[in-house]
Order: C-alpha cells, then structure tokens, then sequence
C-alpha cells in the first residue's frame, strides 16, 4: 500500500458506524455530483493522522431506506473529494452458525440481486465517466487492504472471520430479530 501522506479513506458507515465523533479536526461539507446529492454531508477529518471522510450511508438521522440510498451519487463524491481508498460496513446477519452477531467479517466476493438502484457509474448516461468500463470482478476487493484490516483486528482481540460472501437482495426480507 502507498506512504499514509497519498492514502485518504472514504468510510460509508451504515448502522453502527456512522458516528463522526470517530474523526479529529472535523469539518461538514455538503455536495452535489452529477447523480444528484449524497445521502448527506460529507464529514472530514483524521484519525491517526490520516486523512478520512466519513458518509453515513443511510443519512446522520438514518432515514434513507437502502433501496433508496443514492450509491452513485455517494461514491461519486468521495471520489471526487479525493479518496484513495473506501471502508464501506454493513449490519446484517449470517447464513453460517460460526459468524455470530457481533464478529466481523472481512468480505472477499458479493452477489448483488438488488433490482431497485442503479449498478454502476458506466451507465451510458451524460453525467457518466466517458466510455464504456468492463470492471473484472474476480477480485472484487483490495487484497492488501483487506489485509491490513485483518491484522488490525487480530491486534486489537476483535473476532474475525478472513473471507465471506455478501449477499444482497432487495429488503427488508427477514422479520425483525431473525437472524438470516
């Protein structure tokens, strides 16, 4: 990975991790992007000194359902502001008996059956990035930063599972207090 002075992280906090409170020195920028405005102000600041802008994905007020979060918009303006790299969390459940409510898994692949939002910044759009993009998806995530992820929290004593699949369908889909 690239020397902490070339290195800002974009944190898309969902439940549990949105709270600004993370990041020194903050500062509130609200912004507009071609696919409209992002699910709210952008919150940047350091931690550890290292430069950070955190997005609460479903808004601070956590009023945004997540069909109805605007994910292009929200990836547009972190990257736009600069970010090199993206920590995005999610809350959710497990179809696997050892992942227990509270361990963390650090995701190697998703499958993505959401049908209500759009897919991709490449949609062939004016406000789209000029051309048409073929993304490999074999290696979906940052491997090294991944790994810096997983030795973070081994160091820290925080119960870690190294691979796991997301899969995302459109919700909500399981009844309050089941687990998947």
């Amino acid at each position: 990975m690239a020397s902490t002075e070339l290195i800002k992280i974009g944190i898309i906090g969902g439940s549990g991790l949105d709270d600004p409170d993370i990041l020194e020195g903050r500062t509130e920028r609200y912004v507009e992007t071609p696919y409209g405005k992002p699910s709210d102000a952008l919150i940047l600041g350091k931690i550890k000194n290292v430069e950070c802008v955190l997005l609460a994905r479903h808004g601070r007020q956590h009023t945004i359902m997540p069909s109805n979060v605007n994910y292009q918009a929200n990836i547009w303006a972190l990257k736009n502001e600069g970010c090199t790299h993206l920590l995005v969390t999610t809350a959710c459940g497990s179809l696997r008996e050892e992942i227990q409510p509270g361990d963390i898994v650090i995701i190697d692949q998703f499958i993505d059956r959401t049908t209500k939002r759009a897919q991709t910044l490449y949609d062939g759009q004016p406000t789209s990035p000029f051309g048409v993009s073929h993304i490999p998806m074999a290696e979906p995530f940052c491997n090294r930063t991944r790994e810096v992820l997983v030795e973070v929290a081994r160091s820290l004593g925080i119960k870690c599972h190294v691979r796991g699949t997301m899969l995302t369908i459109e919700g909500p889909a399981f009844p309050r207090g089941q687990r998947a």
